[in-house]
């Protein structure tokens, strides 16, 4: 059995009919079923606000793939399965949890978990320099998001991409023919960028970007300046 998700996007009751909204890659994969010729069976799980949403199910899923297709430090944990049960066992251990209470099931997940779930394994993607098979931008709930900036500074990997190597960008004015060396940057907002994005990011203006991007940018502050050699004083 594969899983697959999709959001409802129209719902005609008189009919039968239900229209979903899929990503390119689940499609292919129900097209590739479909191509057998035999009846498709589709179960469906509807979900509220406090069960983890199919975005986010999703999302921490691929989050999983592309750490093992990492192969950090070789082959570890010899498989799939057995990493996904690791990075659920850490997190139980981290946030207090018995073991086994932490779900990603739309039966027995909760929102709140699977948000602090995704948080951890960006950090660890940040930190061993992981490369993503998806933007986090598209897939991050928007209170998620300044999480993710902050982490991209502190690892110094690109928000958009998570691409090294990456630079500080300011996005407050310092002022002209100051030098940066010698300003105090503490409070001053900051994003991470590759070279593409930063170039993309002066060719569209910095609130065009950052509007796009549903990016705020993070004020630097001890952490920061220390992992950039800031001055702040």
């Amino acid at each position: 059995m594969t899983e697959l998700f999709g959001q409802v996007n129209k719902l005609d009751p008189n009919k039968g009919l239900v229209t979903l909204r899929m990503s390119d890659d689940d499609l292919h994969t129900l097209q590739k079923y479909h191509a057998t010729n035999q009846q498709q069976v589709l179960s469906v799980i509807a979900s509220d606000d406090n069960e983890p949403t199919p975005k986010q199910r999703r999302f921490a899923f691929a989050i999983l793939k592309d750490i093992w297709n990492s192969q950090v430090g070789g082959v570890w944990l010899e498989t799939k399965e057995t990493m996904r049960e690791h990075f659920y066992t850490m997190y139980e251990y981290y946030y207090g949890l018995e073991y086994g209470e932490f779900s990603l099931s739309a039966e027995t997940g909760k929102k709140s978990n699977t948000n602090e779930f995704i948080n951890m394994l960006l950090d660890y993607t940040a930190l061993h320099n992981i490369a993503l098979s998806v933007k986090p931008l598209n897939e991050l709930e928007p209170q998620e998001i300044a999480h993710w900036e902050y982490q991209c500074l502190m690892n110094r990997c690109c928000v958009i991409c998570g691409k090294r190597p990456s630079d500080l960008h300011h996005l407050d004015t310092i002022g002209q023919g100051v030098d940066r060396r010698k300003t105090n940057h503490l409070k001053h907002r900051a994003v991470q960028l590759c070279r593409d994005h930063h170039q993309m990011a002066h060719s569209m203006g910095i609130e065009t970007f950052l509007q796009r991007e549903h990016l705020t940018g993070i004020k630097i502050d001890e952490r920061i300046a220390e992992v950039h050699r800031l001055n702040t004083k």
